[in-house]
């Protein structure tokens, strides 16, 4: 069985492991920091924050059998506080026509913007390559997971979220758009300023240029990551509950933002609350049973595992779901959809 819950101190080491596969600015591969953030993830989920917009909720996603952490997601509760800003870089286009030339060009335009009163950022899922084609659909669950938790403690969380995608990068580890743009304004080497930014982005008011930057002057090379993103399959995950590209990207390696309103994802909108009836399911499971997220917090806190759908809709939970969930008949628990 494949239990979804939040990250204990136990799950360090897995946690390294893991990060060492993405090695992202939300979960790099810095042992330090994944301390850090498994400590504020503790808190966060205690309710123990002096700040809820300082929430940093991180999940795995455990097998049972082997008791191994084989993924991970998180939500950052907010982006941009005050003193310390969220930046992205704004991408629209601008069109020239000459009639005397008869020529007509459309250039894109990256522009460097920053709030203290930002979104909801949803990131950081990583998954055991053995685990993408389980019929569990680890990846999505892993997805929405944090959708589901969002969903229950709204409070917790702006009315707008977004995500975050990685640009494609050179097989040496290289950004081409950094080397392009922000190291010429920085002096710094990507790794260097992607570890930076994750403890102090000062350094982008100060020396990122506020103006309107032609894209058309760059390689065509690096022109052709501004925006795009190798996730093909997380990004489809996202498109189906209704976060679209917002036209910003990351200012490190251009990759695009998704996003949507927190409300009209359907994740959020379309969630069940539901009784569990006095018996568990002890039937035959047919293998084209639609799946759903079942979440409960129960004796253990939160948790969620993916079950079967009859045809009405109705959750198939066993014994061992109620068990792996810790709850029992007359309890709550919530259904959502995986897309």
């Amino acid at each position: 069985m494949l239990i979804l819950r939040p990250i204990a101190e136990t799950d360090l080491e897995a946690l390294v492991d893991l990060a060492r596969q993405l090695d992202s600015l939300n979960l790099p591969s810095d042992r330090e920091f994944l301390e850090g953030r498994i400590r504020a993830s503790l808190r966060s989920f205690d309710r123990q924050l002096d700040d809820w917009r300082e929430g940093i909720y991180v999940f795995v996603l455990e097998d049972a059998e082997t008791a191994r952490c084989v993924g991970t997601s998180t939500i950052l509760a907010k982006q941009g506080r005050s003193g310390v800003p969220y930046f992205w870089l704004g991408v629209t286009t601008e069109e020239r026509r000459s009639a005397e030339l008869d020529r007509r060009f459309v250039h894109t335009k990256l522009q460097l913007f920053s709030t203290e009163d930002g979104p909801t950022e949803i990131g950081g899922l990583i998954l055991d390559p053995a685990y993408r084609r389980s019929r569990e659909k680890c990846g999505k669950a892993l997805s929405i997971v944090r959708l589901a938790y969002i969903s229950r403690h709204p409070d917790r969380f702006e009315r707008e979220v977004i995500a975050e995608m990685l640009s494609p990068f050179e097989e040496s580890g290289e950004n081409l758009l950094w080397n392009a743009f922000g190291a010429q304004f920085t002096g710094l080497g990507y790794c260097e300023a992607d570890r930076l930014s994750a403890r102090n982005k000062q350094f982008i008011a100060d020396l990122f240029p506020r103006d309107p930057v032609y894209a058309t002057l760059f390689p065509e090379s690096v022109q052709a990551i501004i925006g795009k993103t190798d996730a093909k399959a997380a990004v489809a995950i996202l498109e189906k509950v209704g976060f679209r590209y917002l036209h910003q990207v990351d200012p490190f390696d251009g990759g695009p933002y998704y996003g949507a309103a927190r409300d009209a994802i359907a994740s959020v909108r379309d969630r069940r609350r539901l009784i569990l009836p006095g018996l568990p399911f002890e039937g035959i499971e047919p293998s084209e049973d639609a799946l759903a997220l079942l979440s409960a917090e129960g004796q253990f806190g939160f948790r969620a595992i993916v079950v079967p759908l009859d045809s009405e809709g109705a959750p198939r939970v066993r014994k061992e779901c109620r068990e792996a969930l810790g709850v029992a008949a007359g309890d709550e628990v919530v259904v959502t959809p995986l897309p």
